[in-house]
C-alpha cells in the first residue's frame, strides 16, 4: 500500500504495444488499465497476454513495473529476469532488475547486475562497484542496537505511517474498515482505501483501543500519512487532491497527492484547509512538521529536484509559509526519499532508495548544521531496515522508543506497524574495500597482506585478503590514506583514498593491481591543487619522444594512474583536465632494466583549476627599490609559467603590477607599467606570444586595504598592496 503514497508521484509509459494476435485484446486491456494506475487488474491480464504466448518486451516489462508497485517483489525478479535478455534491454532494466533481486535478499546477484549496469552508464575508463553484498554485511553488524518486534495490532491489510498525536498516542493509516457502510476499494491494487485510526500506546510500547479518526478527514479517497501539532490542535496529512467534494485531477486525468490542514474539533478533526504549495500538476505528499511547528517537510516530485521524489522544507514566518526549499545533495538523490519525521532536537528521520542500503526503501538519519543544512544521512541498518520497504520512521522525546512501518516477509500481510527500543546510540562506520588482482593473470590473489597508511608512511592497519582476493579497512572520516599490497614476483601495488565525504556513499572501493616486476612502469596518484583529494578522470598520456607514439590512461577514484613504458627512451607526460592546467614532466628510462617510477616524485603531481579573472600571485617576483630588474628567483618563476603556458596554448593571461600609495602616484604608476612589460618580455623569450599576455601597471589604483595616500599604514599594511600578479583571461581550443 505505501507504494500507492509513494508511486502515485511518479507517473510513466512505456514501450510499443507487442504481442502476438491472440493475446492482443487482453494487452490492450491491460494497457489501458495501467495508464490509470490500477495495476493489480493490469498484471492480471498482463500474465493472461502471457500465457497465450506474448511473453514479449512489452508484457514482461509492464509485469515486472506492476509486480514493483504492487509490492509482489519474488514476481518482480522473475519479470525482470525475463526482461533483461532481451537484445535491446536498456540499462535501467538492469538497475531495476538488480534491485528486485536486492529486495529478495539476493545481494551476491544484485552486485553482479548493478555492477553490470555501472559500467553500461560510467564514461570510458572509468571503474565503480556497487559493493552491495558488502553494504548488506556492514547494515546487518550492530543488530543489538534495536529491539525491533511487530504490534498487536496489524491487519492483513496495510498498517502504515505512523505518526505521535501526543506522548502516548499514535496516528496511524489504514485500509482496515472503519465506520463506512460501504467499503470501497482503490483500482491500483484492489485494497481497501486509507483512512486515519489512532492507538494508544501500551506500557510495553505496544499499540491497543484503535479507533477511527473522529471528525471529517476521512472520506471515500485515501488519507495518511498524518503529521500532528505538539498539542494535538492541528493536523497536517495527506489526501488524493479532493477538496470541498472536488476531486481535482492533472492534466492527464491523475488525482494527485496533497496536503491539508485540520482543527481539532470537540473530539475530532474537521475545517480542512488546503496547503498553500498544492498542485494538481505534481504530488505534495508525507507531511512532518517540527515540535515548535515551524518547520514543515514534506515530499514531492515538482519539477527542479534530483529525481524521483524529493524532501523539501518551508519555514513559517509571521504566519506564511515561506517557498518550498530543496534539502539538497546530501539528502535527495536521482532516486525516491520519503516519509520525512523531525525530531525535537532537529534531527531528520527518511526513507530512500537512492542511498545505500539493504533493499527497497531504508530508514536513514541526517543532522542539521548551524547553516539550517541537512547531511551525514546515516542508515539505521538491520533489525530496523530489511531486504523490503521500510518507512515512516518516529521516535519519543527522550529518543527511546517508537515506531515505523515494514512489508518484510513473515508479517500479518501488506505494510506493517512495528515498534522498538532504541538500545545504544547511532554510530556511523566506514570502510573502503577491493580487491587485490594479479594483473597478468587478472586472477585474485588470495592470502596476501594489505597494509592501510596514511599519507607520511603511518602505518595505520593491516589485513589479509580473502579466497575471492578481497579486503576490507575501517577509515575514518576527512583522512588521506596510501594502500598497498605486495606478492612475490610482482611490484608492489598501490591506491590512493580521501575520506572527505565519505559519508554520502559509506564505503569506497580501491582494486589493487599487481603487475610482474619486469619492465620499467610508471604511476602516480594526481592530487587536487590546495585540496585534500585526489583528481579521478584526467588523461595521462606518455608521448616518446623519439617515435612519437603515445599510450594514454585515465586516473581512478583515488587519482592513481600507472602503465608501462619501454626501456632507454625519453618521454614526455602530459596530464590533461578539461577545466585545468595540464601539466607537462619530462621522464626517461635510459639506463632502467626495470623498476618504478614514481611521477609524484619527478614532479609536484597537482592539478590546478583555471579559473578565468581569478589573480594568482606570483611568490618570488621581488623588485628592487625604482627597479624593473627580474632577479635570479623571479625569473625561475616565470619559467614555470612559461612551461605552463607552453603546455596550456590557449591560455591568455594578464599581467599585473601593483604599488603601494606612498611616493609620487604617476611615477609609481610608471614604474609599474616598466615591471609588467619586463615580465611579458621575459615570457616573449621564452617562447609565449605577445598576443598571450597583457602587461598592465596599476600603480596604486587597486589597493586591497584602506593605505590611500595620507593615510598612516603599518609596513605589512603597505606590503599588502604591493603585488606582482596574473589572471587568466581566456581560453581557447
Amino acid at each position: 500500500m505505501r507504494a500507492i503514497l509513494l508511486t502515485l508521484l511518479l507517473i510513466g509509459l512505456t514501450g510499443p504495444l507487442l504481442a502476438q494476435r491472440n493475446a492482443d485484446p487482453y494487452v490492450r486491456e491491460a494497457d489501458r488499465y495501467y495508464a490509470q494506475m490500477a495495476y493489480a487488474r493490469a498484471a492480471e491480464l498482463y500474465r493472461t497476454a502471457a500465457e497465450l504466448g506474448a511473453v514479449n518486451e512489452h508484457v514482461t516489462k509492464r509485469l515486472a513495473i506492476c509486480s514493483t508497485r504492487l509490492g509482489d517483489m519474488a514476481e518482480a525478479e522473475r519479470w525482470y529476469a525475463v526482461v533483461v535478455k532481451f537484445l535491446n534491454r536498456e540499462p535501467i532494466d538492469l538497475y531495476h532488475y538488480a534491485e528486485a533481486l536486492k529486495a529478495n535478499a539476493r545481494y551476491e546477484e544484485a552486485e553482479l547486475w548493478m555492477d553490470r549496469y555501472l559500467a553500461l552508464i560510467e564514461a570510458e575508463g572509468v571503474e565503480r562497484r556497487s559493493n552491495i553484498a558488502l553494504f548488506a554485511r556492514k547494515l546487518q553488524m550492530d543488530q543489538d542496537r534495536f529491539n525491533v518486534r511487530r504490534v498487536s495490532i496489524n491487519t492483513s491489510g496495510a498498517d502504515l505511517a505512523p505518526a505521535w498525536i501526543g506522548p502516548q498516542r499514535v496516528l496511524f493509516s489504514s485500509s482496515r474498515q472503519g465506520t463506512g457502510l460501504i467499503e470501497r476499494r482503490a483500482a491500483w491494487n484492489a485494497q481497501p482505501f486509507l483512512d486515519l485510526f489512532t492507538a494508544d500506546v501500551t506500557a510495553n510500547g505496544d499499540l491497543a483501543n484503535v479507533a477511527p479518526l473522529e471528525g471529517t478527514v476521512n472520506t471515500r479517497y485515501h488519507e495518511g500519512p498524518a503529521t500532528a501539532s505538539a498539542s494535538g490542535d492541528v493536523l497536517w496529512f495527506t489526501r488524493n487532491n479532493f477538496y470541498k467534494g472536488r476531486a481535482r485531477r492533472s492534466q492527464r486525468g491523475v488525482s494527485r497527492l496533497a496536503i491539508f490542514r485540520a482543527s481539532r474539533a470537540g473530539s475530532g478533526y474537521g475545517a480542512e484547509e488546503q496547503f498553500l504549495y498544492n498542485n494538481s500538476e505534481v504530488s505534495i505528499a508525507h507531511p512532518a512538521l517540527s515540535a515548535d511547528g515551524k518547520l514543515l517537510f514534506f515530499t514531492s516530485d515538482m519539477p527542479g529536484g534530483y529525481g524521483g521524489t524529493d524532501l523539501y522544507l518551508c519555514e513559517l514566518a509571521e504566519g506564511q509559509w515561506s517557498e518550498p526549499k530543496n534539502l539538497g545533495p546530501a539528502i535527495n538523490t536521482p532516486f525516491n526519499e520519503c516519509f520525512p519525521f523531525v525530531t525535537a532536537d532537529g534531527s531528520l528521520f527518511f526513507a530512500s532508495n537512492g542511498h545505500p542500503g539493504l533493499g527497497g526503501l531504508d530508514i536513514l538519519r541526517a543532522g542539521r548544521g548551524d547553516d539550517g543544512r541537512y547531511s551525514g544521512a546515516l542508515n539505521l541498518g538491520a533489525p530496523v531496515n530489511s531486504a523490503r520497504d521500510d518507512f515512516a520512521f518516529i521516535i519519543d522525546a527522550a529518543g527511546k522508543r517508537g515506531f515505523f512501518t515494514s512489508n518484510r516477509p513473515g508479517g500479518a500481510g501488506d505494510d506493517d506497524l512495528f515498534t522498538f527500543d532504541m538500545l545504544a546510540p547511532l554510530e556511523e562506520r566506514f570502510l573502503v574495500t577491493g580487491r587485490v588482482i594479479d594483473d597478468e593473470h587478472d586472477t585474485p590473489v588470495a592470502d596476501t597482506e594489505v597494509r592501510l597508511s596514511d599519507l607520511d608512511g603511518g602505518l595505520a592497519a593491516t589485513t589479509t585478503t580473502d579466497a575471492k582476493g578481497e579486503y576490507t579497512f575501517s577509515v575514518r572520516k576527512g583522512r588521506t590514506y596510501r594502500i598497498t599490497a605486495q606478492m612475490k614476483g610482482r611490484f608492489e601495488g598501490e591506491q590512493h583514498l580521501n575520506t572527505a565525504g565519505i559519508e554520502r556513499e559509506l564505503i569506497a572501493s580501491r582494486d589493487i593491481h599487481l603487475v610482474a616486476d619486469a619492465g620499467v612502469w610508471l604511476r602516480g596518484a594526481l592530487r587536487e591543487k590546495d585540496g585534500p583529494g585526489f583528481v579521478s578522470g584526467a588523461k595521462v598520456c606518455a608521448v616518446n619522444l623519439s617515435s612519437f607514439s603515445s599510450d594514454c590512461r585515465l586516473t581512478g577514484a583515488g587519482g592513481d594512474v600507472s602503465m608501462r613504458l619501454q626501456t632507454n627512451e625519453e618521454f614526455e607526460v602530459v596530464v590533461e583536465k578539461a577545466g585545468h592546467f595540464s601539466l607537462s614532466i619530462p621522464i626517461s628510462t635510459i639506463g632502467m632494466r626495470s623498476g618504478v617510477i614514481d611521477l609524484g616524485q619527478a614532479r609536484e603531481l597537482v592539478l590546478e583549476p583555471i579559473t578565468i579573472g581569478q589573480p594568482i600571485a606570483f611568490k618570488h617576483v621581488r623588485w628592487a627599490e625604482k627597479s624593473a630588474q627580474l632577479d635570479p628567483r623571479a625569473r625561475a618563476e616565470l619559467d614555470l609559467l612559461a612551461e605552463r603556458l607552453g603546455v596550456n596554448p590557449g591560455v591568455v593571461i594578464e599581467v599585473g603590477v601593483h604599488a603601494d600609495s606612498r611616493g609620487d602616484q604617476q611615477e609609481q604608476q610608471e614604474l609599474s607599467q616598466k615591471r609588467a612589460d619586463a615580465i611579458a618580455t621575459y615570457l616573449a623569450q621564452k617562447g609565449i606570444g605577445k598576443d598571450r599576455v597583457k602587461a598592465r601597471g596599476f600603480g596604486a589604483s587597486r589597493l586591497l586595504n584602506h593605505c590611500v595616500p595620507g593615510v598612516q599604514c603599518t609596513e605589512e599594511e603597505h606590503a599588502m598592496n604591493r603585488r606582482t600578479e596574473y589572471v587568466v583571461t581566456s581560453v581557447g581550443e
